[in-house]
């Protein structure tokens, strides 16, 4: 499970759910796996007055933090020092991915 943060104890919050490495704020849905890079990424869930949307303008509603991808180790010949296994991107484990909930009015 992901860790949750909320921006003030006590808040209301818009809807959310967890399953996995999808997180779903206000009908947004986000598979943390699939924008998952070498570097962190953070996924802005913002509500317009109208609707919740990935990014743009308006209220925050929440911030799906995802860290950077892992990678096995490669297995090289030590004679050779040719690769004999490429390493190999490992799946998203869902206890590192951070969401931060903003409050709601």
């Amino acid at each position: 499970m992901p860790q949750i943060n909320l921006m003030q104890p006590g808040q209301p919050v818009a809807n959310f759910s967890v399953d996995g490495t999808v997180v779903v704020v206000a009908g947004v849905s986000v598979d943390a796996a699939a924008v998952q890079a070498d570097a962190s990424v953070i996924v802005e869930i913002r509500h317009n007055g109208e609707t919740a949307q990935v990014g743009g303008d308006g209220a925050y509603l929440a911030h799906i933090e995802v860290p950077p991808a892992e990678y096995s180790e490669s297995l090289i010949d030590e004679e050779s020092g040719e690769v004999i296994v490429p390493s190999e991107r490992l799946p998203l484990d869902p206890n590192t991915i951070k969401v931060t909930l903003w409050p709601t009015a």
